[in-house]
């Protein structure tokens, strides 16, 4: 199977590390809709939340190659009108959604037409909708080295999303224990920038790999109850860098070291600083390779229906 025959469909954000790195892969990738510029995403937003019919004239198709043999769609902004669309427009081609999110945020697999194969990074998920699983893929091309004299001992870069609070307490604990911390907490929307005080600007993705290479341990938090693998840990791995996460599921992957992952709720507090001065376990090349995303993307295309 060559990357020819494979079209990638994602919408793409303002400065979107992932569209950039699929793109350098190869891969013919278009955005899902017309309208680009802000004014028109307004328009087209408005439109599509209104349920006004006709909403395939913001329909984009993808550059008319009949030698598509498989289309890979990403979930984020996918309807089920869409999918259907891309079906006639292409009725021989193999068609897969591929989820980013977590099912309930997103387009429901229920009402994905049952020619779809679906793939989901979280396993309750795939459980429960009959989804096949696989783990995240790490994107080769933003692969850093850690320094060898970090500035921070732990780091933090997100959006708030209700966990601000708990984040800062969380701080306030770890400098107590006489560690150097980075926290950069964004607003969950660019218009509440100023709602509060210690919201700082989004970073793009090259930002906040320096700041990563910098860091002895990224922190990560996940909601409650989920344990599906996440880019933060998976940076953790790739990068040398170590972890601390509240994901009690990081136990079950493959890649899980106790030199890398730190797991709160867990693991002693008070132990932090000791977890930070041991070295952390370095992977054998040819482990790691398996999650590159381009074999991701071998495995899903090589993968029957479910």
């Amino acid at each position: 199977m060559t990357q020819y025959e494979v079209c990638i469909i994602r919408a793409k954000l303002k400065q979107d590390y992932v569209y950039d790195a699929i793109k350098h892969y190869g891969y013919d990738i278009h955005t899902p809709y017309k309208g680009d510029n802000i004014f028109l995403r307004v328009i087209r937003e408005i439109w599509f939340r209104s349920r006004i019919p006709y909403k395939k004239i913001w329909f984009k198709k993808p550059k008319d190659k009949t030698k598509y043999k498989n289309i890979i769609l990403f979930d984020p902004l996918i309807t089920p009108e869409y999918i259907e669309w891309i079906h006639e427009k292409y009725p021989h081609s193999k068609i897969i959604l591929s989820y980013e999110n977590r099912a309930n945020k997103t387009i429901n697999p229920d009402e994905v037409p049952s020619y779809v194969i679906k793939w989901s990074y979280d396993m309750e998920d795939c459980k429960k909708y009959s989804m096949h699983w696989m783990a995240p893929s790490f994107l080769g091309e933003y692969k850093r080295e850690c320094k060898p004299t970090p500035q921070y001992d732990v780091l933090y870069v997100g959006r708030d999303k209700g966990r601000a609070e708990y984040l800062l307490q969380l701080e306030k604990e770890l400098k107590e224990m006489g560690l150097k911390t980075y926290f950069h907490i964004c607003a969950d929307r660019k218009y509440l920038k100023f709602k509060k005080r210690y919201y700082k600007k989004l970073l793009s993705y090259d930002e906040y790999l320096k700041l990563l290479v910098d860091s002895k341990a990224i922190l990560n938090i996940v909601p409650k109850g989920q344990k599906s693998i996440t880019q933060r840990e998976m940076e953790a791995v790739f990068d040398g860098t170590k972890c601390i996460t509240n994901n009690l599921g990081i136990k079950d992957f493959d890649l899980y070291d106790k030199s890398i992952f730190f797991i709160l709720g867990e693991d002693d507090m008070k132990s932090i600083p000791l977890f930070l001065k041991t070295d952390p376990k370095t992977y054998d090349t040819g482990l790691l390779k398996q999650y590159d995303f381009k074999n991701r993307i071998e495995k899903m295309l090589d993968e029957g229906e479910v």
